[in-house]
Formats: structure tokens, sequence, C-alpha cells
């Protein structure tokens, strides 16, 4: 049975094939169809062959869920909450990530007031039920917002988290009323504290469910027509499920494409033995980053996505609009500006000859004749850079700057965009980026890690093998995993133990897998807490050393995590315990196995020149299969293989480790 991972990104899909012996078979990529995804799913499926894929199993990484919500276009949904809290949605909170814009304007609900009605219930904080659901009410509220064209329901009452009846009544009475309308929980959804977020997470998920579903459901069906037999999907949190698993909950679909990205650079890297990178994928719409450590990726549990704050749990990636299809240009001022506006896939850069008017960073290494015309995609398309050089003159014009500096300030300061991405997701966080390893992929990523590095005094840059097709590797590479959360609040006087909310989790999770087929005795689990000194706003998580851990215990744990992070804790001061998290991973047993696939002599290297610090140098050119384990090159030196292109620069040494990858280093 093979396995087949597809990705979906803003410029290109990418495919890979594994048999069952972990064996690669097969590599592939295509332009997207941002207008349906799945468009370019059976196109890539179609170019494989379908001796391949029947009865083969299908990885799916995509950002439609991400789009969707970017975009705004997803259903209409109708909110019930407990009467009196209908404004929830609408509070927002007043901090902001521009602290002194004055003219911000806060994103607005993904629902409208006319589609929010209250319900009459109420449950107290400790979970007490001081009202129960007036069910005629509700029944009047749910009848008018399906009238009013309800495509989706959102139920988030108060303290539902506490205790799920009320919540879980008013979801009955919706399959009564509008049978056939999806239903999302909060208690289902986001089982935490904070009324706001939970809200508005829970109206994300309605807001997605129908365009999710039904799009899983058509590349499903569409699926059986290549003989593939199963689909699973990728999270947000870098776990696989099934697609079924995923069209029920799509708002942890959020960044899954990126997350599979991470999760075939910690496969790679631990081949090599490598616990901690830094990982860069440029894409042709933006530049990912994210931090490993010891193998594993540092995981957050919100995030903002169409400027909304989710309660999801996910890798915790940067992103940066800094990718090849990035359109450069000059703003009202005369300052030269790349993206974060992207040519995306369609129309493109200008070179691809579909239609692109505006110069992109991909055009821009073309013309630094990082990338070579002839070799593009292995040779399946060829690149047009005359209509480039055209735009360039324009720009160059209207800069003021000469050609050869324009072509280098570009290239500048799309590295600048990136390492300062870099700076975010490590320096700000107390990280230090020099005592890790870039690990650089995506179609152009490698082309511009080094001198990333080199801005960051990185001493070591991988680029792994198919590089530009490596989120497609991370689904296969990639472990089942889901992640439970509930609010349970702890005051640190109380004493006691955390077993009680930890076994609620695990029968939560031990009901899924079995759902599933699955085993929760073959999982490997994982406990945190969210705690907090009294007072605070904020928490942090603080790693469980097991289900029933004591209040006590996790006190000691609390402080020292604090004292590492801050630089102090007050043990003396009462401290509170918020949240109880519970990841469940079970390794996936038939990962692809990384083995070298290089030459075995030595090739010349065509020689050819490129332009590198503002004049022309001569360079090597290889083709990345020629290229045999254990040589050595010193740059410049471009490396090209059929799904991205290495540039190696001046002052940086090239070489070819015993899996295949290439090492880059500097001085």
């Amino acid at each position: 049975m093979n396995r087949v991972g597809v990705e979906c990104g803003g410029t290109f899909t990418d495919l890979i094939v594994f048999d069952d012996q972990g064996g690669l078979l097969a590599t592939h990529k295509v332009f997207s169809t941002p207008l349906d995804p799945s468009e370019a799913v059976v196109d890539g499926l179609r170019g494989l062959g379908p001796e391949l894929l029947r009865g083969a199993v299908l990885y799916h990484g995509s950002t439609v869920a991400t789009n969707a919500l970017i975009e705004r276009k997803g259903a209409r949904v109708g909110f019930l909450t407990t009467a009196g809290f209908e404004d929830v949605p609408f509070l927002q909170r007043q901090d902001r990530e521009e602290m002194y814009d004055l003219g911000v304007v806060v994103p607005q609900p993904l629902t409208g007031r006319e589609m929010i009605r209250g319900v009459v219930e109420r449950v107290t904080a400790r979970g007490k039920i001081s009202r129960h659901l007036d069910e005629q009410r509700a029944r009047a509220a749910i009848r008018e917002l399906a009238e009013a064209g309800a495509e989706s329901f959102a139920v988030s009452t108060l303290h539902s988290y506490a205790n799920t009846e009320n919540e879980d009544a008013v979801a009955r009475l919706i399959e009564e009323i509008a049978p056939g309308i999806p239903v999302s929980r909060s208690s289902a959804v986001s089982a935490e504290f904070r009324e706001f977020e939970r809200a508005t997470t829970t109206i994300a998920d309605a807001f997605l469910k129908p365009r999710i579903a039904g799009y899983l459901e058509r590349l499903e069906q569409r699926l059986g027509e290549f003989g593939v037999e199963t689909m699973y999907v990728m999270l947000s949190n870098g776990g696989i499920v099934p697609a079924r698993t995923a069209a029920n909950a799509p708002i942890s679909m959020l960044r899954s494409g990126p997350a599979a990205g991470v999760a075939g650079a910690i496969e790679v890297a631990g081949a090599k033995g490598i616990g901690d990178i830094v990982t860069m994928d440029m894409g042709g719409t933006s530049t990912d980053v994210a931090v490993v450590r010891q193998g594993s990726a540092e995981m957050a549990t919100q995030l903002r996505d169409g400027g909304l704050p989710i309660n999801v749990a996910h890798v915790d990636i940067v992103a940066v609009g800094a990718g090849g299809g990035s359109i450069v240009d000059v703003d009202q001022w005369g300052l030269l500006n790349v993206g974060p506006e992207s040519a995306g896939a369609d129309p493109g850069p200008i070179s691809y000859g579909r239609g692109g008017e505006r110069i992109t960073v991909t055009d821009i290494d073309i013309m630094r004749e990082f990338l070579r015309p002839e070799m593009f995609l292995g040779g399946s398309e060829r690149l047009h850079p005359e209509g480039a050089w055209t735009r360039l003159a324009e720009l160059a014009e209207r800069t003021g700057r000469p050609v050869p500096d324009l072509l280098e300030d570009v290239y500048t300061l799309v590295n600048v965009n990136m390492a300062n991405a870099v700076r975010i997701a490590t320096t700000e966080r107390g990280i230090d980026p020099t005592e890790f390893d870039l690990f650089a992929y995506g179609g152009a990523g490698p082309l511009h890690a080094a001198k990333v590095a080199e801005d960051l005094k990185m001493r070591r840059v991988i680029v792994p093998p198919n590089a530009g097709i490596a989120s497609a590797f991370g689904l296969l590479a990639a472990d089942f995993k889901r992640e439970y959360s509930q609010t349970w609040f702890v005051q640190s006087e109380e004493g006691g133990d955390l077993a009680e909310p930890a076994g609620h989790l695990f029968e939560r999770a031990a009901a899924d897998l079995e759902a599933y087929g699955l085993d929760i005795a073959d999982g490997d689990l994982s406990y945190i807490a969210d705690m907090r000194y009294r007072g605070q706003g904020f928490e942090i998580a603080v790693e469980m050393p097991h289900p029933d851990a004591s209040v006590n215990e996790m006190l000691v744990r609390f402080n020292d995590h604090h004292a590492a992070r801050y630089g102090h804790a007050d043990r003396d001061r009462a401290v509170q315990i918020v949240t109880i998290r519970l990841t469940v991973r079970i390794v996936n047993p038939a990962k692809p196995r990384i083995v070298a696939q290089v030459g075995d002599t030595r090739p010349p290297g065509r020689r050819i020149t490129v332009f590198e610090g503002g004049e022309s140098r001569a360079a090597l050119l290889f083709d990345r299969a020629e290229l045999a384990t254990g040589e050595s090159y010193r740059g410049p030196v471009i490396v090209t293989e059929p799904t991205s292109t290495t540039f190696v620069p001046s002052g940086w040494t090239l070489q070819v480790d015993e899996l295949a990858n290439l090492t880059l280093e500097r001085g």
C-alpha cells in the first residue's frame, strides 16, 4: 500500500509517494488552484499516474481553512449564548499589535448581531447549574435563526467548560428543529475560560464547518476515481487524523500546511542526530519559521487568523510575507518594499509567463542567475525573464537606483525580512539562534537561507533532500496526535491533586481514539497545567510529572519555571491552576525511510556566472543527484533539483552528508 503526501500551498501543490516499506517512489509539483485547491490535487495525482495510487492512503495538508477565515468566505452562522451575553463576540480585548496606531480597526465577528440570540440558562464558574435551560424560549430562538438563513450553529453558553448540560441541551434542540445543519459547541471546541476567546473560537469553527466538510467530501470523492482508499489530514498541532475528524473540527486545520513542514524537518534532523533547529520554510507567498528543541516543536494554544483570537493547539509558527511571489514595489515615499502582497499562483511572477505584470522575488532570483530558466521544475516548465528585465528597469528609474544595485537591494531586503522572523521566534523569546542549525526548505528557502543565517550569526544551514516538497514529506512522517483541554480552577491553598480533571481528559481521549479504531494504551500521553500567580492575567504551561500530580508538586514546578523564564519567583504568593491539557501521540509505524540518494563520483560542475555582492562572479552549477557523499565545494555554488534550488554564497562551504542533506557552513 503506497502512501501519498499532498500539501497545497499558496503557489504550488506538492506531492510525494512512498511505498509501504518507506521507500521513495515519486515526487511531483504543480501550480495551485486558489479558487478550488482540490483541482490542483487532482492535477497532481494525474501527473503521478494510476499505478502509484491504486489502493493508496493519502495524507493531506492545506491552507483552505486559513484562507477561508482570512477571506471571510464561510457559512452564515447562528450564534446562541446565555441571555444577557449576546454582545460577547463584540467585546474584543484592549491589547493591540501596534501600540500607537490611532487608526486601528478591530476585526468584526464572523457573524452579525441579527444572527445572535440569547437563551435563558445559567451555570456557575464552579459548574453548578443555577438555572436549567428554558427550552420553550430556546426553541423559539433556534427557529428564528433557522428562518434567518443560518447555515451553521455555534453554541457557547456561560461557563459550559465546567458543566456541559445546558449547552448540550441547546445542541439537541438544534438537531431536532433544524436537522442537517451543523452545530459547534464551545465545550467540545474550546473547553476553556475567557468568554470572548471561547465564543470567537466556536463561531469560527461553525463558520468553517460547512465549507471544510464540503471540501474534504468532494476531495474524497475525486480520490476514489484514482483508487485511493483512505485520506488523513494534517492538523495545526503537527499531527495526523482521519479526514472525518478534521471535518468535524475544522478549526484544528488552521496552518496545517506549515505544521507539516516542521514535522518533516524534525524527522530528517532526528535521523542526523540533531535535536535543536530553527526551520525556515520559504514558499511562494510567505516564509514560516518555527523553533524545535530536543526534537519537539515549540507549541502554542492561541493564534490569530483574520485578526481574531482562536483557541487551538498549534505549532508555534512565525509567518512573514516574504516568499518567491512577494511583489517588489515602491511606496508613496519612494521607498523600496518587498511583500507582503504576493502574486501567488495566478498570475504568479512575470517570468512564469502566466500573465503576471508585477516584479517578484522569484524574478529577482532569476535575474541574479540563481534560478536557471531551463531547469525550472526539473525542466518541465521554462521561465521567461525578458519581461521582468523591462519592469526592473522601470523600477530602477522610479527609485533612482542602478539596476545592479536594485538587484542587490531586493535580495538583501527580503533576507532581512526573514531574519527578523527568526529573531521574533528566537531572540525575542529568550532563545539564542546561534545555538541552533537553520533548517531550510520550501521552493525558495535554500536560495536565501545562508544569507539569513549570516545575518543572525548562525554557522550552519541544512537543506534536506527534496527540499521543495518537504511539507508533503512531513505529512508522511507525522504521528497521530490529538490535544484536549479543560479549564479547572484550583487554588494552591486548596491542596489535593489533579487526578479528577486529568481523568476527565483521559476519558474523552479514550472515547475518541476508540472511534478511530485506535487504543489509547498505545499512545504517549503528556499532561500540562496552565498556572499563574493569583491576580495575573496570563499563564505559563507547566508539565505534570504524572496524571495525579499533587497541587504542592505543581506549585514547586511553577515557581521553578517562573524563575527560569523571568528571573524571579515569589514562592510565598498564592498560585492558581487554571487549565489542564492532555496531548495524545501515537507513533506512525510506517514513516518514510531516510536514506542517501546521491551520486558516487565527483562531478566537475558546470561553470556559470551569478550576480552576488553587486557584481557578476564565477560559480559552479551542480545537479543535486550527481553530488557524492563527503564532497565539499566552496561558494559561490548553485545546486539544482526538480523542486528547489540551493545557493551557497561566497564565504560558505557546501558538503553532502551521509543522508544526502546539503550542509552549508560559514567560514
